[in-house]
């Protein structure tokens, strides 16, 4: 098992609302970040509309190590404000841990934020230094993207 934490965050030329929509549309993350997020569909809403699980399939390539993990996870929304992604475990004894949050802060450009936390069977050989921050970067590189593509 090893931990993996990273932050990243980036100003968006783009209304927080739109913002919101993107990042809470879980099951669009394959059309704007392929290269990790592999899959993803909802499994439920609450009664606003809003995701409340969901699963998905990320990918991850660092060095020789290649892994696809499977996770479920239970998604916790608070309106233009947050977008939390929690994995859901497999049992009891299940220690893996996968945590992401999405925060959204108003003003001349919407402020993205992204926090990462995770704990995941990597093979012991394999070096994560840095990878935390690196994944949280290019979601949050790749959600910027995203928001100042035109739309046709």
């Amino acid at each position: 098992m090893k931990d993996l934490h990273g932050t990243a965050s980036a100003s968006v030329a783009a209304p927080i609302e739109e913002c919101f929509a993107l990042v809470e549309a879980v099951d669009r993350y394959p059309s704007w970040y392929p290269d990790v997020v592999r899959e993803a569909e909802i499994l439920g809403r609450n009664g606003d509309g809003h995701p409340t699980r969901t699963r998905a399939t990320l990918h991850a390539s660092v060095g020789p190590f290649v892994k696809d993990f499977h996770l479920l996870l239970a998604v916790t929304v608070e309106q233009f404000s947050t977008v939390k992604l929690t994995r859901i475990p497999h049992d009891s004894s299940d220690p893996e841990r996968f945590e992401v949050i999405w925060r959204l802060q108003p003003g001349g450009e919407t402020r993205v934020h992204l926090t990462l936390d995770a704990n995941l069977s990597v093979p012991r050989l394999v070096p994560v230094g840095g990878i935390g921050d690196s994944v949280a970067a290019g979601f949050v590189a790749a959600a910027a993207n995203a928001l100042v593509k035109p739309r046709g």
